[in-house]
């Protein structure tokens, strides 16, 4: 999806369309949602906030069109 929405801007304005997925997050919503998870065992917001800030900054003005996990699949962190 965020492909064709890239696709479909891509010759009519600047704006860039990319997806995060912040994975399982220590909020107040998900502790409620799951009151019995130690929430120190999972990332916090601040923790993935600088790929939000990269994704807004100028570093990265040719990535466009993506989905992009916040962070490692467990399968993946141990690779």
């Amino acid at each position: 999806m965020m492909q064709l929405l890239a696709d479909e801007l891509e010759n009519t304005s600047e704006i860039r369309v990319n997806a995060i997925n912040p994975g399982a997050t220590s909020t107040n919503m998900r502790s409620r949602a799951f009151p019995a998870e130690d929430p120190t065992s999972i990332a916090t917001p601040e923790s993935i906030m600088p790929l939000y800030l990269y994704l807004m900054g100028n570093d990265s003005l040719k990535i466009n069109g993506q989905s992009i996990d916040a962070q490692a699949k467990k399968d993946q962190a141990a690779l």
